[in-house]
Parts: C-alpha cells; sequence; structure tokens
C-alpha cells in the first residue's frame, strides 16, 4: 500500500496481516467473540438502597452503587474497599459493609442487588 497523502514516511501504511474481523466483533476476545455471554457473567455487582437502609452488607469488595432504582439513580460509581472492610458512596451516603459468609454479587438486604437484565426482561 501507498502510504496516506500528507504521511510521514512509514506512517499510513498497513501490513498483510489477514482479513479484519467483523465489525461488531472488534477489540472483544476470543472468547467473548464465540461466547458473547460470558462478558455478562464478570461483570461487576450494582446495589441501590432505594430501602433507605443505614448499611447494607455485600459479598463482593469492588461493586457498583447506583443510589436508588432508574430513573431515581445517581451515577453508577466504582466502589473499591480494598484491605477495608467498609466503604461509603460519595454520592448518597449508603455504608457497604464487607460479609464474607455472603456469596459474591448479593447483599442482604437481598433487595438491594439489582440486575439490570432482569429490567430488560420486564419490559
Amino acid at each position: 500500500r501507498t502510504p496516506r497523502r500528507g504521511a510521514p514516511e512509514g506512517l499510513g501504511e498497513r501490513e498483510d496481516r489477514g482479513p479484519r474481523a467483523p465489525r461488531e466483533n472488534r477489540g472483544l476476545t476470543p472468547r467473548a467473540v464465540r461466547n458473547p455471554d460470558a462478558m455478562a457473567d464478570k461483570a461487576v455487582p450494582h446495589f441501590h438502597n432505594q430501602d433507605g437502609v443505614q448499611v447494607i452488607q455485600v459479598g463482593s469488595k469492588e461493586f457498583m452503587c447506583i443510589g436508588a432504582l432508574p430513573p431515581f439513580d445517581h451515577p453508577h460509581v466504582f466502589l473499591d474497599m480494598g484491605a477495608d472492610s467498609e466503604i461509603i458512596c460519595q454520592y448518597c451516603s449508603t455504608l457497604y459493609r464487607y460479609n464474607p459468609s455472603l456469596k459474591a454479587g448479593t447483599a442482604a438486604p437481598a433487595s438491594s442487588v439489582w440486575d439490570d437484565r432482569a429490567r430488560l426482561a420486564a419490559e
């Protein structure tokens, strides 16, 4: 191929690397292309405090807080407890406490778990 017009020598050329992936599969790992649902299995859990409880116990140290249920949710923020066992959401001031006896992605109260797939299926 010839370089792009105005491109310095060596830039703009594309060596032949074989056929390109279909546009909808570009940027995905080979596993995700074979099994698109594999990406959903690795999703970060989302929790909300629609009920207004003082503390939500969670089984994950990394998760997203959405505040209340949509459409009254706040920006979905990623929270990471690190070595700590508690964290407060900077938007809604919900206190999340890690409980190792809970499974990853679960919470107490259980109603605090938000699953967008369940909401989409109901619509």
